[in-house]
């Protein structure tokens, strides 16, 4: 990989890996009760991991799949992102705002694990590892909000504050490989 492309791909995943971390705050913020500013704190944390998963899709490249996977990503936390402005914002009600977000979340996770397919059939594995942590986190966030939608906020909050851990894992693996090179 030439010296730019190598540059946006390390700048497109720190600025996901930012962005899973503050996800991953507004998650454990309203777990605990804190109910200030988490809607906002989601959608920009949303918001990174959409930019920086649309800038490594910029990237030309031969490899459909993991161009693929990243717009496929980039598109889930945007829609992840704007369920959680329109929550903040209450434009919508509350279960119309998660349901947006479980499509989002849903679309995270499959662009991640076609990423991971793409990595994997790269040979680069390690790479691999960090998407499917991600792909995995995305669709236990997906599957936490369905249960906090049918009237499981406890559990279904507690599941997709795991779920987003899982994801900051994956992406600050994945910031922390491309870092390294």
């Amino acid at each position: 990989m030439d010296r730019q492309r190598q540059e946006i791909v390390q700048a497109g995943s720190l600025i996901v890996a930012l962005g899973t971390n503050i996800s991953v705050v507004a998650e454990t913020r309203e777990a605990m009760g804190i109910e200030a500013y988490n809607d906002l704190l989601a959608t920009i944390g949303e918001g990174l991991q959409a930019i920086g998963a649309f800038l490594i899709g910029t990237i030309p490249d031969d490899d459909f799949l993991s161009f693929s996977g990243n717009w496929i990503d980039g598109v889930g936390a945007a829609m992840s992102s704007l369920g959680s402005y329109l929550a903040h914002t209450n434009t919508v009600d509350s279960d119309q705002s998660k349901r947006i977000i479980v499509v989002g979340d849903s679309f995270q996770s499959m662009g991640a694990s076609i990423s991971a397919l793409a990595d994997y059939e790269d040979g680069n594995i390690n790479s691999a590892r960090g998407n499917v942590t991600q792909a995995l986190g995305a669709g236990l966030e997906a599957i936490g909000t369905l249960l906090i939608i049918n009237e499981s906020p406890e559990s279904g909050q507690l599941i997709v504050v795991i779920g987003s851990t899982l994801q900051a894992i994956g992406g600050n693996y994945i910031a922390r490989l491309e870092w390294s090179e």
